[in-house]
């Protein structure tokens, strides 16, 4: 297992290995990922840390790729009233925690039977203050868009699995479409 230099974030993985050894029913797993990513998301020193951290449109931070679970630990840092786009992660779940800064998420629901290809319909159910140490859960196919509320923020996304290696849906609200495709951000390894 690789060297952490934050105490915070060497437990963080400790703890979420042991909850994969578990071997709970999926919601039950990953409200205990969330558990745990509320308390890294509360540690000053991670905070810290994450402030030195590259502020880049499409990229992602590889914190760590777990070799037995397959689970991933990135850092999302958005540029300064940076809007993501809607879309899913297809099939997997994330835990989406703000380690710094404010963000808006919004949680939207498919209304089609999807029967057209690329034509989607979305109602908007949630649209939430996201401030530091705020966390959420992304089930599979949950559409959603995250937005920076300020200067610079950062989060940390515990995906069950590596992102890039599957196709996911990106929305069009306007023009009432969607496309499947790989999540193109670049992910750069980067130590903690």
């Amino acid at each position: 297992m690789a060297d952490y230099t934050i105490p915070a974030f060497a437990s963080f993985i400790d703890d979420v290995r042991a909850l994969y050894a578990e071997n709970l029913p999926e919601t039950a797993h990953w409200e205990g990922v969330r558990g745990l990513l509320k308390t890294l998301c509360a540690d000053a020193a991670m905070r810290d840390a994450s402030r030195a951290w590259p502020a880049k449109r499409g990229i992602e931070l590889v914190l760590h790729h777990d070799p037995d679970y397959g689970f991933f630990v990135g850092g999302l840092i958005r540029q300064p009233h940076h809007r993501a786009n809607v879309h899913d992660h297809a099939h997997t779940w994330t835990v989406y925690g703000v380690l710094d800064g404010e963000e808006r998420t919004h949680v939207y629901k498919r209304l089609d039977d999807e029967s057209v290809p690329g034509k989607a319909t979305l109602e908007l159910l949630a649209r939430n203050d996201a401030p530091t140490g705020h966390v959420d859960i992304v089930p599979p196919w949950m559409p959603h868009s995250e937005w920076g509320m300020g200067e610079r923020s950062v989060a940390i996304t515990v995906r069950s699995e590596r992102p890039g290696s599957y196709a996911q849906n990106r929305f069009d609200l306007e023009a009432g479409t969607t496309n499947a495709t790989h999540r193109g951000l670049e992910l750069i390894p980067t130590p903690v």
